[in-house]
């Protein structure tokens, strides 16, 4: 099976890209494209359209990985991405399930844990229930109030979350599959209701109340 999965590996750090290419090679998969920059990444694995791409979340410059995944599911929907993080900070495994990514793994996992992944998109599994980008999907999608956000309606909760988790309101349209006007909407909506002045303040608030 390893070896009808192509892969692409979309990596800034020629050393890790490296390494994630003789890893899945070393494993049988059928490696599609080595793309070092965002732009050529987009066009390279749209054209190739591998069974699962690797793509870097910290691309440097107005194209970053989350807008890499963006952008290619647009143009090749069915390539399961992958995103790498130099870490498993909750920000970026939200911005990856937005982004439409299936999973978000941090770059200081081991080959295992990176082979685990590619054969796990490839088969379109969903990532394990106590793994960062499943528990970070549980709690966006969660639909239950909490005390502390009772007040708030089903809608204004989920872009609350969605906004602690410091997403970009195009982000959060994108996640909830809502006009960006309407995300807006509900920024105003949910500011009033909590009486604070930004996004930066409800960020905080949910953090100390255990809403995120």
């Amino acid at each position: 099976m390893d070896q009808q999965i192509s892969l692409a590996v979309a990596h800034s750090s020629e050393i890790l890209r490296a390494g994630m290419i003789a890893i899945a090679a070393s494993e049988g998969f059928v490696i599609a494209g080595s793309l070092a920059d965002a732009q050529s990444a987009i066009a390279a694995i749209v054209a190739s359209n591998p069974v699962v791409a690797l793509v870097d979340g910290s691309f440097p410059g107005p194209v970053d990985g989350f807008e890499v995944a963006r952008r290619v599911k647009a143009g090749a929907p069915g390539v399961r991405i992958v995103i790498t993080s130099p870490s498993a900070d909750t920000t970026h495994q939200a911005r990856a399930r937005a982004a439409g990514a299936v999973n978000c793994i941090p770059e200081s996992g081991t080959a295992q844990e990176l082979v685990a992944a590619i054969r796990s998109a490839a088969a379109g599994q969903a990532t394990p229930p106590g793994e960062p980008f499943a528990l970070v999907g549980a709690r966006l999608a969660a639909t239950g109030a909490d005390a502390a956000d009772r007040h708030l309606t089903l809608r204004e909760r989920q872009v609350l979350r969605h906004l602690a988790y410091g997403l970009s309101n195009e982000e959060i349209a994108a996640a909830l599959g809502i006009g960006l006007e309407t995300v807006k909407t509900h920024i105003h909506k949910l500011l009033r209701k909590m009486s604070m002045r930004d996004r930066t303040q409800v960020a905080v608030w949910a953090v100390k109340n255990g809403v995120v």
